[in-house]
């Protein structure tokens, strides 16, 4: 952060990970403009490790979440796949209930909202954590089709409920049909 400050700002600096991010280093983070790329899903998959390994004092650290936005840091996640699970929606549960595998809390303050967590994955490649994309007329669609309502589906926040994915406009996948095998129509 220290570098970033001196160098000045460019457009699209960011950090990967932050996965331990003491209070101290929010208000320099924020004064570098840089955006924060985390992974959350790591709370679940390897929290039970890390409440091991980590200092106890570094646990309410670890991915945080809240605390990036609390403090007006673009904040998007990532899986880290092929490092982590490729499941947003395990990572988007992660951020939700902060809960190990084996089922232990880790860093309440820094839960998040379903609709938040949603958000850390609808923004632009370009800008990660910016406003989230949206679907308007003439352009391509970008989007995940689900079985359910919204009010339903945030409950559970389940790969299983999605339907169908549009990429650009064309559908890559279709639950029960192989992408492409329906000339493109959910």
């Amino acid at each position: 952060l220290t570098a970033l400050l001196e160098a000045g700002r460019f457009p699209g600096d960011r950090i990967e990970h932050a996965s331990v991010t003491p209070d101290d280093a929010l208000p320099m983070m924020r004064q570098a403009g840089v955006t924060v790329v985390s992974q959350p899903g790591f709370i679940y998959q390897r929290g039970d490790r890390y409440l091991l390994d980590v200092e106890p004092v570094e646990h309410e650290l670890l991915y945080r979440c809240q605390g990036f936005l609390d403090a007006g840091i673009p904040f998007a996640a990532s899986s880290d796949a092929p490092y982590g699970s490729p499941d947003p929606w395990l990572a988007m549960r992660a951020a939700v209930n902060r809960r190990t595998q084996g089922g232990k809390l880790l860093g309440a303050a820094e839960k998040l909202t379903p609709e938040r967590a949603l958000a850390l994955f609808t923004g632009t490649a370009a800008r990660p954590g910016g406003p989230s994309r949206t679907v308007t007329v003439g352009e391509a669609a970008d989007l995940c089709l689900l079985d359910r309502p919204w009010q339903q589906a945030r409950t559970r926040l389940q790969g299983a409920d999605v339907l169908a994915t549009l990429r650009a406009g064309e559908l890559i996948y279709h639950r029960g049909k192989e992408a492409g095998s329906n000339s493109g129509h959910p």
